[in-house]
């Protein structure tokens, strides 16, 4: 037999050995079965909102704002933030908080986007703000507003409300920012709201803000939303809270009393030079009409100043200004319209004065307001200047 014959059969009766140990009944033992386990999918973590430095609460809000929700809103600002389109993503959000009066107010930045917050007893409301990430691309739209800015001469230990008022500026803001500055001169002869013809800043003096302020409506014929008035101090304390103002002159101004006020290029002013820009007439060749020219550029100085800090400064800036000021306008009012620095451009905002003629009137020398004031009134009035 060959041998490969042999060596085949001894392995098949090895194999029927071990498959009949037993009874030839019996049947072959099942071969275990093997299970293969299913990969679990992980669940993900959950979707945050953090922020360094911002309370739990006003967090809360913010989760609400970019994850989904209904947002705590005052206004106009409920309809267009329903529109928003809430992101799928954790969000790491940058801002402060602050004070005015006493209301707390947040500026919360992420990316471009910038949401502006006050707080009643409880609750953190959105009051304003943009949010391109969340695809709304204009900020919400806010109403045309015309505040008047007024500058007290208060010597010390005596009211801002009650003296005369030497700064008088309108400025307009609408949908699209900062729209212009109106600068009526102190000297313009107009009936006063309280009652007789007077200068323009005894207003103020007479009637205290709500005075002046209806004596430049009643005169100009723009309807004044509200006030913001201040004095020497407070302006002082405004300006160096904001570390200075940069002032591009065009040209050298000198003192009446002799010193330089300003170079020709950029100046950084602190408070009192700032100050004494903003007093000075007697070396000027056009006078008041000139120094209130020079008052609306230190105001469009400040904006700039507030559009370089940005959104995450605005709270600091207004903590810093509200002991110096007094307004009727509201914090969520004024938080916007300090907002409006953050995306308009200072240098392309008009800034003009109210012209006019030069006359005696009781014995003093007088502005006499005529038909290109009134044109500049009627510009304004729309919130902007040149349309």
């Amino acid at each position: 037999m060959p041998r490969h014959a042999v060596t085949a059969g001894v392995v098949t009766l090895a194999l029927l050995a071990s498959g009949c140990s037993g009874d030839s009944k019996d049947k072959a033992a099942p071969s275990p079965t093997s299970t293969t386990a299913t990969p679990s999918t992980p669940t993900p973590p959950p979707l945050r909102v953090t922020a360094k430095g911002l309370p739990n609460d006003l967090l809360a809000t913010m989760k609400v704002v970019y994850l989904g929700g209904k947002v705590p809103t005052t206004g106009d600002v409920a309809g267009y933030v329903a529109k928003r389109k809430p992101l799928k993503k954790s969000v790491a959000l940058t801002g402060s908080t602050g004070r005015w009066k006493n209301t707390r107010i947040a500026a919360v930045g992420y990316g471009k986007d910038v949401t502006l917050l006050v707080k009643d007893k409880k609750t953190w409301t959105v009051v304003g703000g943009w949010w391109p990430s969340l695809g709304l691309q204009q900020r919400v739209p806010t109403k045309t507003m015309r505040v008047l800015a007024i500058g007290s001469d208060a010597r010390p230990n005596e009211k801002v409300s009650s003296t005369r008022a030497d700064s008088l500026h309108i400025i307009g803001v609408d949908a699209k920012g900062v729209g212009g500055i109106v600068g009526i001169p102190r000297d313009s002869w107009v009936p006063l709201a309280s009652g007789g013809t007077n200068k323009i800043n005894a207003s103020l003096a007479f009637g205290g803000p709500t005075g002046v302020t209806r004596t430049v409506q009643n005169n100009s014929g723009v309807p004044i939303d509200g006030y913001l008035l201040t004095g020497f101090k407070g302006f002082r304390g405004m300006v160096n809270t904001m570390g200075g103002i940069r002032f591009v002159a065009s040209e050298v101004l000198k003192s009446s009393h002799g010193p330089t006020l300003l170079k020709k290029g950029v100046n950084l002013l602190r408070g009192e030079p700032a100050l004494n820009v903003a007093r000075e007439r007697h070396t000027l060749a056009n006078g008041d009409f000139g120094r209130s020219a020079n008052q609306g550029r230190l105001i469009l100085a400040g904006m700039g100043m507030a559009h370089a800090g940005g959104a995450a400064k605005l709270p600091k800036y207004l903590s810093a200004m509200w002991p110096h000021v007094e307004t009727d306008l509201t914090a969520a009012q004024v938080l916007n319209l300090s907002a409006a620095a953050l995306f308009t451009d200072s240098s392309k905002v008009p800034n003009k004065v109210t012209p006019g003629g030069v006359g005696m009137r009781s014995g003093q020398s007088v502005v006499l307001l005529g038909g290109g004031a009134q044109a500049l009134f009627n510009d304004i009035k729309d919130g902007r200047l040149g349309g």
